[in-house]
């Protein structure tokens, strides 16, 4: 199959197009690297990725790799809660219009099938071990999660079928430091021997989820979706004092665990309720926290 892979230089992209290229497509990547490098990307290139440097943002740019495509699996975005907060109008740009412009071509070009990732972010607060569902009302308190929630908004207002993917707290290889979730920033604390730092109590849940979990979703969304809306997690939560206590147990060290002030914008609690994903696409997670010992190495 021919997929066009937005956002494709990205922590996630990079690893789908690696999977996918396994399974023999045929991945052209369309990235403004804003993210990632472009010479992080070589390797694909000897294997015969079409390499687009382009901005969802500018409709023709979009418009024209959509041609003759199969897929369309996007994932280009702006992710930094902080970042948003910082400059929503931005955020509202990419996240919104460029996914505009990404449906539009898709239409215009009659893409079979169309993923596109969006986040746990949309749902803002919930109640402790409450799972949340897909129909769980939304409430985001960042403009990232907000941006997300009217991306939605807008793909159903656009009538065309696609599959959402909420993804929860991914984590794995490859995480570049500015967008890195609480265990990448964990793992480089433990290899540097240094105090693990945690924002506010700590008793703040969340439901990680591994990138090769992710990286499954992505191609059960493939093989079995049409059109829907689906959390990817792994349907554990965990608190993040637990999280610590449990890599630095995992590393064998002796390190301590302080507190600073709360983070802005942090969710306080998340947990995903992932039976419509494993109903309807056969999502499994098959990898736990567990994965992390592979990371510590």
């Amino acid at each position: 199959m021919k997929i066009l892979v937005t956002g494709g230089a990205g922590f996630i992209g990079k690893h789908l197009v690696n999977y996918l290229l396994d399974k023999g497509n045929i991945i052209t990547i369309f990235d403004n690297f804003s993210n990632s490098e472009e010479q992080s990307i070589n390797h694909f290139i000897k294997k015969g990725v079409k390499v687009v440097n382009g901005d969802i943002r500018k409709f023709k740019e979009i418009l024209k790799e959509t041609v003759d495509q199969d897929i369309l699996i996007h994932l280009a975005a702006k992710i930094s809660v902080s970042e948003s907060i910082l400059n929503p109008s931005e955020t509202f740009e990419v996240n919104v219009d460029g996914t505009k412009n990404v449906l539009e071509a898709c239409k215009r070009s009659n893409i079979k099938k169309v993923i596109i990732a969006s986040s746990a972010a949309i749902y803002g607060e919930s109640v402790p071990k409450i799972k949340l569902k897909e129909n769980t009302k939304t409430n985001p308190i960042s403009p990232y999660g907000k941006s997300k929630l009217v991306m939605e908004q807008e793909i159903r207002k656009n009538n065309i079928d696609c599959i959402i993917l909420r993804f929860f707290n991914i984590f794995g290889i490859g995480q570049t430091p500015e967008y890195a979730g609480v265990i990448t920033k964990f793992i480089e604390m433990i290899s540097t021997n240094k105090p693990l730092k945690i924002f506010g109590d700590g008793m703040q849940t969340r439901d990680f989820v591994s990138i090769n979990n992710v990286i499954e979703s992505i191609y059960d969304a493939i093989k079995n979706g049409k059109n829907g809306t689906y959390n990817i997690a792994s349907g554990k939560a965990i608190t993040i004092n637990e999280l610590a206590e449990f890599m630095i147990s995992l590393s064998k060290k002796d390190l301590e665990i302080y507190h600073i002030s709360e983070k802005h914008g942090d969710i306080r609690y998340s947990e995903a309720d992932i039976s419509l994903a494993k109903n309807e696409i056969k999502y499994v997670p098959k990898l736990g926290l567990n994965e992390i010992k592979t990371l510590l190495k």
